[in-house]
């Protein structure tokens, strides 16, 4: 599969490739991120610990361009 690059809100280009991910799965950590949006701001590359659709334990790495402007670009289970 390609790689797929976004551009934020801005029309700047994320660094990394969006990794996909099933879109309830993705409008959950998305809407996790916005809830607790305090604890990444100012932050370029951030951290999320959560659940994935299946109740696995996961942590999402993804690149913060602001408020609701994330490119989720990898999960690790823990």
């Amino acid at each position: 599969m390609a790689n797929i690059y976004r551009l934020d809100a801005h029309g700047y280009p994320f660094k990394f490739p969006t990794m996909e991910l099933d879109k309830e799965e993705y409008a959950r950590i998305i809407s996790e991120i916005n809830t607790c949006y305090s604890m990444y701001d100012g932050q370029t590359f951030c951290l999320h610990s959560s659940y994935d659709i299946n109740d696995g334990a996961y942590t999402y790495y993804f690149e913060n361009h602001g408020y609701n402007d994330y490119n989720i670009v990898s999960k690790q289970a823990f």
